[in-house]
């Protein structure tokens, strides 16, 4: 049985944010966004700081996660903040997470 482009992409994106990881990183953008690398790492203090880096990369890479370099920071150089995208958004959405997001809001405030 062959699915429609759109259903596929779907099964595709679904079967993208399975892995742990990148779960993660995209439940604490639901949370809390936009966030910088330094803010991941210390709301997700389980995650070793190169495999943190690496699955922002490949989530940046499939359009799962956007990023915003700002200049005008406490630092001379720029940062990047990352943010989801429309197409996590929409996943997200379609599992139900959206309806959620003031409880992992208030989870995460109680964090910091």
């Amino acid at each position: 049985m062959k699915l429609s482009m759109k259903f596929e992409d779907k099964r595709k994106g679904l079967e993208f944010i399975s892995e742990k990881t990148r779960y993660k990183i995209l439940l604490t953008l639901l949370a809390k966004q936009p966030l910088s690398f330094s803010e991941l790492r210390k709301l997700l203090p389980s995650i070793p700081e190169n495999n943190l880096n690496y699955h922002i990369k490949i989530l940046k890479e499939n359009n799962f996660i956007k990023n915003k370099k700002v200049s005008e920071y406490k630092r001379s150089e720029p940062r990047s903040f990352y943010s989801l995208s429309d197409r996590s958004n929409e996943i997200l959405k379609d599992l139900g997470l959206t309806d959620v997001k003031e409880e992992l809001q208030a989870l995460f405030e109680q964090m910091t």
